[in-house]
């Protein structure tokens, strides 16, 4: 499956608004960066507290995804496609043909909804998001 992801500035939360209300959308699902940090990351700033880490949002019966990034957007450059597969095999086969002449953006890392997430902007220019829909095992405690 193939989701498009839009990424922003700071802005994400009015972006979701205003498609929310264009499209006449149900309401996103938002997970602010305050809410969640990966393990071994910093706090992150007072000012990203309330970005978007990650939401969702169908629109015209399509799943899109939406972000805020710390690093400035080049117009042109906030659309990715997240190619989103089974396994944490099959996402690094495809990352791996992506990366060929392509340029690493995200290093594969493993977060609380998935075994692989990386991205790479590959050698057509194209943003890619490679996630594997395999959770991580729960640690037993």
């Amino acid at each position: 499956m193939i989701t498009p992801y839009l990424v922003f500035n700071g802005n994400c939360n009015d972006a979701l608004d205003f498609y929310r209300a264009i499209f006449h959308c149900g309401e996103p699902k938002v997970l602010p960066y305050g809410d969640y940090m990966p393990e071994g990351s910093k706090t992150p700033p007072e000012l990203m507290r309330t970005w978007v880490m990650h939401a969702e949002m169908t629109i015209c019966g399509t799943n899109v995804w939406f972000a805020d990034e710390a690093t400035p957007v080049k117009e042109g450059g906030n659309i990715r496609l997240t190619a989103a597969v089974p396994t944490g095999k099959e996402a690094k086969v495809i990352f791996d043909a992506l990366c060929q002449g392509g340029e690493v953006t995200l290093p594969s890392t493993e977060t609380f909804y998935s075994v692989f997430h990386a991205a790479v902007t590959d050698q057509f220019g194209v943003n890619w998001n490679v996630v594997a829909e395999e959770q991580p095992k729960q640690e037993q405690g």
